[in-house]
């Protein structure tokens, strides 16, 4: 059992800095239009999908752990909202080019190989369409004791500064790319009710859990203060018409 095992076993629908209560309020001052096709990376048990239906979006959404998409499945059906529900890796994603008005991300982009995660969600973005992906950024100096630890636990792949994100983004073809929010460090955020978790309540007397746990405030009391988030928002440049 990994990371994301516990993650799927807890029915935990909101695994990124700020918690749910953020995403309703990115969303809220995102003010996409309605209508627009959201494909959503990552979605794990479904919460952020089924808003975004309830919302009045077109939702597709992607997550790599098949215990997360049953779950989301299950979710989508308890809460009469319509989401298409994909398995797929965000390193190649099953859908064609300028297909979707906005990709939407959250904490999903550190677990893998960048490169090809821009590269993908920059494909399938329509002209002028909208990237917004809230990840973990580093505000401290790491080591590589502590990238090696995160790496083993986590699954995190990458650890940069916002400067680095945003050339990042810039390299991998994205325009206009602006930081919507900032933290230095991680902060706290209040447990929020969801009605429609999925928990299975016999992992918390499972022993693997319990160590699990520890580790996780372990890594988090020595690292956190190197560690804060920041929310990204680029567009995809419109293409421009050659002349023959």
């Amino acid at each position: 059992m990994d990371y994301h095992d516990m993650l799927a076993r807890l029915g935990e629908g909101s695994a990124h800095p700020g918690g749910f209560m953020a995403t309703m309020k990115l969303l809220d001052g995102l003010s996409l239009p309605g209508g627009n096709h959201i494909l959503e990376i990552g979605c794990g048990t479904g919460r952020t999908a089924c808003y975004l239906a309830k919302s009045g979006y077109r939702v597709t959404a992607i997550d790599l752990h098949r215990n997360m998409l049953d779950k989301a499945v299950r979710r989508a059906r308890r809460e009469r909202v319509d989401v298409r529900f994909v398995q797929a890796d965000v390193a190649a994603l099953p859908f064609p080019e300028n297909h979707f008005d906005v990709v939407f991300v959250e904490s999903v982009t550190i677990f893998t190989r960048w490169r090809s995660a821009l590269a993908e969600y920059r494909r399938v973005l329509k002209p002028a369409g909208l990237l917004v992906d809230r990840e973990m950024v580093l505000s401290g100096r790491k080591t590589e004791l502590m990238s090696r630890r995160l790496k083993q636990f986590y699954g995190i792949r990458t650890l940069a500064t916002v400067t680095a994100w945003k050339k990042r983004l810039t390299q991998s073809g994205f325009a206009k790319v602006e930081v919507q929010e900032q933290s230095r460090s991680m902060g706290k955020w209040g447990v929020d009710h969801d009605p429609h978790r999925e928990m299975d309540m016999t992992w918390f007397e499972d022993e693997r859990m319990q160590r699990m746990s520890r580790t996780n405030d372990r890594l988090l009391a020595k690292y956190g203060k190197k560690l804060g988030y920041a929310v990204f928002a680029a567009r995809k440049p419109l293409e421009v018409k050659k002349e023959r």
